[in-house]
């Protein structure tokens, strides 16, 4: 398994992938949820395994999911560390997987690979972007759980 900075390194190494539903493919084409799936792969963290598990998601699966898919799946390969609100002083660490509840979702329906807390990497509409997490509108004063995949030190 990778060490954080190694991760860090890892996670920017997608950026400026193109944004494409259902897509994994490092340059080619990820999603939010494709992008934390190949992140816990090249970080040693997962297996392949993880395609299998995640299923396909559709554009608005959020909308009518009876489960929490995504955070089942993440459980998996991360250990839940926090929940609470996306803020500045929110507590995440490199390396972190951080997930969110946004435009209005009673499910979590986005992620991000923290870099240095309140920056993150997330696959949206536009590619593979490092963001303010705590001042985008996908992310900011959203519902947030924090997920470590790294064993505690």
């Amino acid at each position: 398994m990778k060490d954080r900075s190694a991760a860090i390194a890892i996670a920017r190494s997608f950026l400026k992938t193109p944004y494409a539903l259902g897509a994994h493919l490092k340059g080619a084409g990820v999603d939010c949820a494709t992008l934390l799936g190949l992140y816990l792969i090249e970080i040693g963290a997962a297996t392949e395994e993880i395609w299998v598990q995640a299923g396909l998601y559709s554009h608005d699966w959020f909308l009518h999911a009876s489960r929490e898919r995504y955070i089942e799946v993440l459980k998996k390969y991360a250990a839940p560390t926090w929940e609470g609100v996306c803020r500045s002083d929110s507590p995440a660490l490199p390396g972190q997987i951080v997930t969110f509840k946004s435009a209005g979702s009673k499910k979590f329906n986005h992620g991000a690979i923290v870099t240095s807390w309140p920056r993150g990497i997330h696959a949206a509409i536009g590619g593979v972007r490092e963001v303010n997490l705590a001042a985008h509108p996908l992310s900011a004063f959203k519902p947030m759980d924090v997920f470590d995949p790294f064993p505690p030190e």
